[in-house]
């Protein structure tokens, strides 16, 4: 399993999204995906059976998004716009920051699962820009931002999982595959 930090500015709306993220958070990265491989032996778990990538190189990844539609198979809001999802994706070096998310594949997958389709968290990404919207306004509960379901797939208690934005995900998980390392 793979933490993949998006480093890279889409066109259009999302890349003013993108450039506002980076901007107010200081850092290259704007979103976060948990990448499901090949050996995770989560393959019954996706959507389509298996984690081995498609004719494009794309791989199973999960995450929350604020723009895009849900899947049609998604259990609830399907076809609707922002949530928890599955959805493949090539994952081009030049675009994203790949390292190793060492935890358990199969409980990471049952966390997306559970929680697939859930709304996306306006409110923590308005707290992001204006610390006083989360003191004023609390996340909801029941939305999810794509820092935050990542980091509770990781085993982060879902209470404090809000705690975490793209780069301090990035940086935690970085810290622990350095110390893991020596």
């Amino acid at each position: 399993m793979l933490l993949a930090s998006y480093t890279t500015i889409r066109p259009g709306i999302q890349g003013i999204a993108n450039r506002l993220i980076r901007w107010r958070l200081r850092s290259k990265e704007s979103h976060t995906e948990v990448v499901f491989m090949p050996g995770d032996g989560v393959d019954n778990r996706m959507p389509d059976g298996t984690c081995e990538p498609d004719a494009t190189g794309a791989l199973w990844c999960a995450s929350s998004v604020a723009w895009e539609r849900l899947p049609e198979w998604s259990p609830r809001r399907a076809g609707r716009r922002g949530g928890v999802r599955f959805k493949r994706i090539v994952l081009k070096p030049e675009h994203w920051h790949l390292q190793p998310y060492r935890r358990d594949p199969v409980a990471a997958v049952e966390v997306f699962k559970r929680l697939e389709g859930q709304a996306y968290s306006w409110r923590l990404i308005l707290g992001w820009v204006g610390w006083l919207v989360t003191v004023i306004w609390p996340p909801s509960r029941r939305k999810r931002v794509c820092s935050q379901v990542s980091a509770e797939a990781g085993g982060v208690d879902p209470d404090e999982a809000w705690r975490f934005d793209p780069p301090i995900l990035r940086r935690a998980v970085e810290a622990e595959n350095g110390s893991r390392a020596q």
